[in-house]
């Protein structure tokens, strides 16, 4: 009887329409890829922010003060240590130390702008230093979960594929056939059940009552759409 085959075939079609989900879910599986483009744009904003160069800038100047405040120093040290007593060198020492305390000055000015500018500016830095944590801290969430994700599908795809060979042998061979040659048209699934009495559960396709009957009369049928085998647990008690 078609049914008894078919219900056998069934069986094998479960297998394979899980292997074909496995492969699906595992071609598709997130890694985390748009997470870290998400993490690869906001450290550019970061690296760019106004904030962010205006604090960079003012380690820079007073990198600079210090550098001018040691050298200012150093001069007046041997200015004040009597080490110095020609008053041409004396003179052109302190020329040099009235130049490096002007441009202390002007550091000194641009620094006291940047502390009025940075506090405004610090609450979106500081929005966007929480949001690139957060997306890191959820990256690496998201590569355990695939890890786990992973290992699972590929054990489920070594159990169904060591159960495929066992089922198969117990099919109809020219069923089997017929099967096995509409499955690559379909990515690996060659059969639909008949959902709500009257429709393929594959393509959607609404079937010709010919088609119904012929499934009640315990005949092997594919859908008229698709070419699927159709399976109609209905169809035969």
């Amino acid at each position: 009887m078609a049914w008894a085959d078919l219900r056998k075939l069934w069986k094998l079609h479960l297998i394979d329409a899980a292997i074909t989900e496995i492969r699906a879910r595992a071609a598709t599986l997130d890694t985390g890829k748009a997470l870290q483009a998400q993490i690869d744009v906001l450290s550019q904003q970061l690296s760019t922010d106004p904030a962010k160069l205006l604090m960079g800038e003012q380690q820079d100047l007073e990198f600079q003060q210090k550098s001018i405040d040691d050298k200012i120093a150093k001069f007046e040290k041997d200015l004040y240590s009597g080490k110095i007593v020609n008053s041409r060198e004396v003179s052109t020492i302190e020329k040099e130390v009235e130049i490096l305390k002007k441009q202390r000055s002007k550091l000194d000015e641009r620094i006291l702008v940047i502390w009025e500018e940075i506090p405004p500016l610090k609450v979106e830095l500081d929005k966007l230093e929480k949001a690139l944590v957060a997306k890191k801290a959820e990256l690496v969430e998201r590569k355990k979960l695939a890890v786990i994700t992973k290992a699972e599908l590929e054990a489920s795809f070594k159990e169904k594929s060591a159960a495929r060979p066992i089922v198969a042998k117990d099919q109809n061979l020219t069923l089997l056939a017929k099967y096995e040659a509409i499955r690559p048209k379909h990515n690996g699934v060659g059969m639909a059940e008949v959902v709500k009495g009257k429709q393929c559960g594959a393509c959607g396709t609404l079937l010709p009552e010919r088609t119904l009957q012929a499934c009640l009369d315990d005949k092997v049928v594919t859908c008229e759409s698709c070419h699927r085998i159709l399976y109609y647990p209905q169809g035969v008690a």
